[in-house]
């Protein structure tokens, strides 16, 4: 009959055997990952930002937009609005500080109107950082919503 050996916990080869941290190397190994890692997914997570915050911006364009439309089917001259405020009665945009420019989503927004024939008005949003790899925005009584990368846009820029 062959008998088996349990081993002991308190045996001898066991106390040799201690619970060991990690080395030097595999925490460099590790730090080297998570670099590699930051290195794609930080540029990667900036640019989901700023396309969220350009999303942000057309529709908040979309919406001065409609309040100024509201605003001259109210308005007795049948003008457009220079000042944000005036916009905000109609309802379309919600309230906030500045009459002719004020800043949303860190975009800085300038509106401005006039009579040249015709009615007009001209909103630019441009961003505050001025960085020039982001787009610039411009719409007016067109709808046409325009943007330049890098500079102010105006009506001669690219569509949306």
């Amino acid at each position: 009959m062959a008998s088996s050996a349990i081993p002991c916990p308190f045996s001898r080869r066991d106390s040799h055997q201690k619970d060991r941290g990690f080395t030097v190397l595999e925490l460099l190994f590790v730090m080297a990952i998570i670099g590699i890692l930051a290195v794609i997914a930080i540029p990667a997570y900036t640019g989901f930002i700023q396309k969220a915050r350009e999303t942000a911006v057309i529709s908040y364009l979309g919406k001065v937009k409609r309040g100024e439309e509201i605003f001259r089917l109210t308005d007795p001259a049948g003008l457009y609005s220079g000042d944000f405020d005036q916009i905000e009665t109609t309802g379309a945009i919600p309230p906030a500080t500045g009459g002719a420019s004020r800043v949303v989503h860190d975009y800085n927004f300038s509106i401005s109107s006039g009579v040249a024939g015709a009615p007009y008005w001209r909103l630019n949003a441009d961003p505050v950082s001025g960085s020039a790899s982001v787009r610039w925005f411009y719409t007016d009584e067109t709808g046409i919503i325009r943007y330049n990368t890098g500079a102010a846009a105006g009506p001669s820029s690219p569509p949306i």
